[in-house]
């Protein structure tokens, strides 16, 4: 009986050391999560912080860039040579009704889809870590966008969505790939579009 009894209170004596041990380590366990958790909301806070700050950094900084960019290419008193121009550019046509270049002129009459691509033309970037694009363009109806893509996407774009005459340069820092498009796409919701491209000139900046 004694043996027995000694038996007895060794095993409760036993699981109430386990239970003990199991609760304080609990305790512990829950407290070292929560330190980490609020070590890690602080790191998660920070980065964000940070990485809103870059943002818009670097967005201003793009925006400054551009700004300056084109504020020069309309202060040009003379205009350089350009890499690619009307003539040199491999247009490829994209359905358009109308396609004839003559006496260094473009003619276009465009499909009747709105904001389709007429006329693209790849070229090599050579290096080039930015691009800059000049066109003088007659819109006798309808309307034309005129710009630059990288990776299908638009890096430069201007429009003019009615008759008359159409001018303009922009700018666009390039991205790590090797070729740039220069695209014109109709640009009105009526459908058919009517222009003249008199020049168009393109310039990589290295």
């Amino acid at each position: 009986m004694p043996c027995s009894g000694t038996r007895r209170g060794w095993k409760a004596g036993r699981t109430v050391s386990r239970r003990g041990h199991d609760v304080g380590g609990s305790v512990v366990s829950s407290g070292v999560l929560a330190s980490r958790l609020k070590d890690a909301t602080v790191v998660i806070v920070a980065a964000t912080g940070l990485w809103f700050f870059w943002s818009q950094y670097s967005y201003l900084s793009g925006l400054s860039w551009w700004y300056d960019s084109v504020q020069q290419l309309h202060a040009r008193a003379v205009v350089p040579q350009p890499d690619y121009d009307l003539m040199t550019l491999p247009w490829q046509m994209i359905h358009p009704r109308t396609f004839e270049i003559a006496q260094g002129r473009l003619r276009i009459i465009t499909n009747d889809e709105a904001f389709g691509y007429q006329a693209l033309a790849n070229v090599k970037t050579n290096g080039a870590s930015a691009a800059d694009i000049q066109f003088d363009i007659d819109v006798e109806s309808g309307g034309v966008t005129v710009g630059l893509l990288q990776a299908g996407q638009w890096i430069a774009a201007n429009s003019a969505t009615q008759a008359g005459k159409f001018t303009d340069w922009n700018s666009a820092q390039l991205g790590y790939r090797r070729t740039l498009t220069i695209a014109i796409a109709n640009d009105n919701p009526a459908g058919q579009s009517r222009l003249t491209v008199k020049a168009l000139r393109v310039f990589l900046r290295r």
